[in-house]
């Protein structure tokens, strides 16, 4: 094996469905320290060298941190991110997304990290009334609290980006799938997203709730899935492309450029298990978008990525890892 004398990547979040699975990728070529408090990742998904437990709101912790060890890259990806209980709490929103970040940010300046990827969010853009793709250049108007707090992050970044504080930020799309051989998947119990609630019932024979009243064709939301194994893809060419970045940030979008109702993969589900899925429709919250969707043309040029995993993919992945976690 060989010797660690390699850079070291600072992972906030890592204990979690998305940070777990891009620290097991870089684990491999860098020294791999994670930052998490628990309160929503599980300490057995941690993939790591090095494990903190603290929130980043913690001042002291943090700086303890970076004058022990010698940081080069950071990937920040800590965060709430239940949309539909974002608008009940507001504050703990609003310390762990905005002001965790502008923690975050403040030391990697302090402490000369020049390499910065944030995990932000489609939820930024707001709603769509039309069937267009969402591009990077789009008017932001968040319409939910967790969009709001994660464009905050955004504009702070941005505002304290320069030549010696580069930085990446990914807007997210609906991240899906799973990696049962390495054991990892979405872990959070009772689930928040879609696919996992959706896939559980299935398992439990329940009925599946899902929200209406979109409007769109069928009354559900129409979404833009993509496979987590891709979201660790993008990092890895984030990486490659600091090395020829001429500017001090870059945005991004990372979907597949096309939408799915919610029932068409319900429906999907039903005939790929060949079992009937019974459905109680609820009427959907405030804050959700009737469409969301990526062009991801920005991200393909520019990165050279583009998303291997398609939504069949996605769902037999998924499906085998909640299948394990249920039984």
């Amino acid at each position: 094996m060989k010797k660690l004398d390699k850079q070291t990547i600072l992972i906030t979040g890592g204990a979690g469905y998305i940070g777990s699975f891009i620290s097991l990728y870089f684990k491999r070529k860098y020294k791999i320290i994670v930052i998490d408090d628990l309160s929503l990742g599980k300490k057995t998904q941690i993939r790591a060298h090095k494990f903190y437990k603290f929130n980043l709101n913690n001042d002291k912790k943090l700086n303890d941190c970076f004058k022990k060890n010698s940081i080069d890259i950071i990937f920040h990806l800590a965060a709430y991110s239940n949309l539909r209980s974002s608008k009940t709490n507001k504050k703990i929103f609003y310390l762990n997304n905005f002001i965790a970040t502008k923690n975050i940010v403040n030391a990697a300046i302090k402490y000369k990290v020049n390499k910065f990827i944030f995990s932000s969010t489609a939820s930024v853009y707001g709603n769509n009334n039309k069937n267009i793709a969402f591009k990077e250049s789009f008017i932001c108007k968040p319409i939910s609290i967790y969009g709001k707090t994660k464009l905050d992050s955004e504009n702070y970044i941005k505002k304290k980006s320069n030549k010696f504080f580069r930085c990446v930020i990914f807007r997210f799309f609906n991240v899906a799938g799973a990696d049962f051989k390495e054991r990892l998947g979405e872990t959070k119990s009772p689930p928040e997203h879609f696919i996992p609630l959706i896939i559980q019932a299935i398992l439990k024979s329940r009925p599946i709730k899902i929200f209406n009243k979109f409007n769109t064709e069928d009354g559900t939301g129409l979404r833009d899935y993509i496979h987590v194994n891709d979201i660790v893809d993008a990092f890895d060419k984030a990486l490659k492309f600091f090395k020829i970045m001429n500017k001090n940030l870059e945005i991004f979008n990372l979907g597949c450029n096309r939408a799915i109702s919610t029932l068409d993969i319900a429906k999907y589900l039903s005939k790929m298990k060949k079992k009937k899925i019974y459905i109680n429709y609820k009427k959907k919250k405030e804050g959700e978008p009737n469409i969301l969707f990526s062009s991801i043309k920005k991200t393909q040029k520019t990165l050279s990525w583009r998303p291997k995993n398609d939504i069949k993919k996605i769902l037999k992945d998924s499906f085998l890892w909640e299948k394990v976690n249920v039984n």
